[in-house]
């Protein structure tokens, strides 16, 4: 049996985990499922602090070619490399260089954001309470999603930027599918509830949707 070319180290529940898992189903790569648990401290073990000093998911290793061993950190920078490294398969990047920024902007209003606040050492930097951990994060979301929102009304079509599955998405679905974890009421986001909805149905997101990966 070949060895997948990539290694994932991720958490089921990660938001970046899950854009990099949609990313390979997106563009069909076989990858090795390591689970990494951000809540027993296994994030910040010292084999963990190795791959990522951030202590952060997800990290993909790769397991051939020049770069075999090598190991790379953040979502959207993995995303990017995969896209360039397998220009054959789908893109995630499609239109022009102006869509391309349109969609490299949705995707940063999650990524940078919104995201970033409901990491757990943010959370716990904020308040030790968990009722206004949850409150922070239900205000952040909620902030992210209104910008979200408001950037894509002119637009046209069944997903952030036109009718082609994109980047933006792929940082959008697991940001609505952690609005719903708290409860936030998405009819005051009918645009983005209709681009989830739909995009739960996709057999990218079916494949690296959390429920597939939960311990």
């Amino acid at each position: 049996m070949n060895t997948p070319s990539y290694r994932l180290y991720h958490y089921w529940r990660s938001s970046a985990s899950w854009r990099v898992r949609i990313a390979l189903a997106w563009k069909k790569i076989e990858f090795e499922s390591i689970p990494v648990n951000l809540l027993d401290g296994e994030s910040e073990s010292p084999a963990h602090l190795k791959r990522n000093p951030a202590g952060f998911v997800p990290v993909l290793e790769l397991n051939r070619g020049p770069h075999a061993g090598e190991k790379l950190t953040e979502s959207l920078a993995i995303i990017r490399y995969l896209e360039e490294t397998h220009p054959e398969a789908p893109t995630l990047f499609p239109g022009t260089a102006f869509d391309r920024a349109k969609i490299w902007a949705l995707a940063e209003v999650v990524n940078s954001g919104t995201q970033p606040f409901q990491n757990i050492s943010v959370m716990e930097k904020h308040s030790v309470d968990g009722e206004e951990q949850k409150r922070w994060s239900i205000h952040w979301i909620t902030h992210g999603l209104e910008v979200f929102e408001t950037l894509i009304q002119s637009g046209k079509g069944q997903f952030s930027h036109g009718d082609h599955f994109s980047l933006a998405d792929t940082c959008l679905i697991p940001q609505v599918y952690s609005a719903k974890r708290y409860d936030i009421d998405l009819s005051a986001f009918p645009k983005l509830k209709h681009i989830y909805e739909t995009s739960l149905n996709l057999p990218a997101i079916v494949q690296s949707h959390p429920d597939r990966y939960k311990p």
